[in-house]
């Protein structure tokens, strides 16, 4: 389709050539247009003249995919595509459809599937669905399905704390119960409900997460009181070997526990890693994993749980908690920490490790893995106590394989949320790479050590770090991997100059475990790709594809042809609703030294045509061709 030449003659009735009119031609219907633009604006000595997405005139900004970790917008205005890319999961699949996730819990309608079982409260618009019953004392008052199912007694782990109490396990693991779960009724909060005094001066607050559920279990200073004014002596249980426990009656119904050494049966203690809740394929379903105890207002406070699992009598107890030697030693309030999740491990974490000593903490080639908090810790402290330095390198994981490989970067933005900033002296957060090897997925212990990451992609200086996200332009295009996983270090400033801590200097940012999909790291790349003919009718069109470079001449006023790059003598057929991309085709072919008329204005013009050279028309009497300035240097 398009503009055809022809020929027009007149006969009589016995055939006699009357008139003749030859090299005419007309058009026919057709819906197509062409763009082209330069990567570049300027060009020198051998660089490649290449092409790519021009800009186009306004049009509405919209949303063009969605996939697990990533939304791809396109801006009519600048001709530029946008790739927002999460650390974690932001959107879940809905019969087909990628849909943003929503954190926030809800009643529940008297229809739904989990009401008939005494669930009052939920959510499913996300990885998973968590059901609440009103009261904690109920039988198995969360329910968490991980396949999304809306009945809590399929496909679910089901569970309910029911004492706290002292366990010892020098003394061939001997307990002493202290107190049952009281009597509360859950108070809905957004995406979180609270269940206050489930144990004296103890609240109990689950959360529906990115990732997973997150169970917080906040002991006051009441609390505190009552365990120093009942310490495990009192039951003659030995106070240095001593665990305050929660205990926690669960139901994974046809679930298997698993950890690195394969299936676990029987009583297990775990003290190292989390465990894998896998199906009697070995499917893996979901994870607990290894909980911490944290000061709730420092955070970097932290001491990592032990977990027992013990099978009595029919039913499985989890049993989480810390020595009460080390939860006396910290300032309360502090949080106890379980939480299931639908992910094994998270595409990010930080790295941290300690010493008396700076320039040992500093210098280490390992440290302590934390990829389950809802944070990443970057910087360093000294705790006068000791001393004790820390130090706490940050590591963002983005799935950047959406990304065409043959994609323009025009600007790239490493977004983090901020959570809390304990920058008593200021430093600059600043963008390593150590890829292809650092930092491995999943994070390993060895991915701490210093000498693996170099450079400076971006960074941001802690006096300018706000409330909500904050904005690293990173400068180092060449580190976004566009085959596979773009892998940053996050370092202070003052870490990477080995200048000692006389503080807190470090900062804490939402991780991919963060309580809602809106507060994940993202790497935002705004690119262009393939200058192209777009087939936009419903039928095929053909014509001869033509792209010249051509240089400005001032003096006369006219365009010269300096390179006839592609002329071709065979039609290209473009299928309805396809499209032909001209960067692939132009690429690599003429340099900026292949150039004849000096330096100067020059343009890259294609056109697509019929077999005698007149450009093609579409049907609204637009021409098939495009133009794109560009300077010699």
């Amino acid at each position: 389709m398009g503009q055809y030449s022809y020929d027009i003659w007149a006969v009589d009735n016995y055939d006699n050539l009357v008139d003749e009119k030859k090299s005419s031609h007309f058009h026919v219907s057709a819906e197509a247009s062409i763009s082209i633009a330069t990567l570049k604006d300027s060009y020198g000595g051998s660089q490649h003249i290449n092409i790519t997405d021009p800009p186009n005139p306004p049009e509405n900004y919209t949303l063009v995919d969605r996939g697990s970790t990533w939304d791809s917008y396109y801006d009519a205005i600048t001709g530029q595509n946008i790739l927002e890319v999460g650390a974690g999961p932001i959107n879940y699949q809905e019969n087909g459809i990628w849909t943003p996730i929503n954190d926030t819990l809800n009643q529940l309608a008297e229809n739904h599937p989990a009401y008939v079982y005494g669930y009052r409260s939920g959510n499913n618009r996300g990885l998973y669905g968590a059901y609440f019953k009103s009261n904690a004392q109920l039988d198995w008052p969360v329910a968490f399905t991980y396949n999304k199912s809306n009945d809590p007694t399929i496909h679910a782990v089901r569970s309910k704390l029911v004492g706290v109490g002292y366990v010892d396990p020098q003394s061939n693991w001997a307990y002493q119960y202290l107190q049952n779960a009281q009597s509360s009724q859950g108070q809905i909060n957004d995406c979180s409900i609270t269940f206050p005094g489930v144990f004296s001066g103890t609240d109990v607050i689950w959360s529906y997460g990115n990732t997973g559920l997150k169970e917080e279990i906040t002991l006051s200073n009441t609390t505190k009181t009552l365990l120093q004014n009942h310490p495990p002596s009192q039951y003659g249980l030995n106070d240095a070997s001593s665990y305050l426990v929660f205990i926690t009656k669960i139901d994974y119904q046809n679930l298997n526990l698993y950890d690195d050494s394969g299936m676990l049966t029987g009583n297990v203690t775990i003290s190292d890693t989390g465990v894998d809740l896998k199906d009697a394929l070995g499917q893996f379903k979901c994870a607990l994993p290894l909980g911490e105890a944290y000061e709730l207002n420092n955070q970097s406070a932290r001491q990592q749980l032990t977990y027992r699992i013990i099978h009595l009598n029919g039913n499985t107890y989890l049993l989480s908690g810390l020595k009460i030697s080390d939860l006396n030693a910290m300032m309360f309030p502090v949080v106890i920490d379980p939480t299931l999740s639908v992910n094994s491990l998270s595409n990010d974490g930080f790295i941290s490790n300690s010493s008396t000593t700076y320039n040992t903490a500093w210098g280490a080639s390992s440290g302590t893995i934390d990829c389950s908090s809802q944070y990443l810790t970057i910087g360093q402290k000294k705790v006068a106590l000791g001393p004790t330095y820390y130090v706490y390198r940050g590591f963002v994981l983005f799935n950047t394989t959406s990304l065409p490989s043959n994609a323009y970067l025009d600007n790239a933005i490493l977004s983090l949320y901020k959570k809390d900033d304990y920058s008593t002296t200021d430093f600059y957060l600043t963008i390593q790479n150590g890829q292809p090897t650092y930092p491995h997925n999943p994070l390993q212990i060895g991915d701490y050590a210093k000498g693996y990451y170099s450079g400076n992609g971006g960074s941001l200086n802690t006096v300018n770090f706000m409330n909500g996200r904050n904005n690293i332009s990173l400068t180092e295009f060449d580190w976004i991997n566009e085959a596979g996983i773009t892998k940053f270090c996050l370092r202070s400033s003052r870490d990477i100059s080995s200048t000692a801590p006389t503080g807190n200097e470090y900062v804490n940012v939402y991780s991919a475990n963060a309580p809602s999909s809106g507060y994940v790291p993202k790497l935002i790349i705004t690119y262009r790709n393939q200058s192209k003919i777009k087939n936009t009718g419903d039928t095929d069109i053909q014509g001869y594809l033509l792209i010249q470079v051509q240089f400005y001449n001032s003096t006369q006023g006219k365009w010269l042809v300096d390179n006839d790059t592609i002329n071709e003598t065979t039609p290209r057929t473009i299928i309805s609703g396809n499209q032909l991309a001209l960067d692939t085709i132009l690429n690599g072919h003429v340099r900026a030294s292949d150039l004849t008329h000096g330096a100067g204005t020059y343009r890259v013009y294609a056109a697509f045509r019929d077999p005698e050279g007149n450009i093609l028309r579409t049907d609204d009497d637009i021409y098939l061709e495009a133009w794109w300035q560009f300077n010699k240097t």
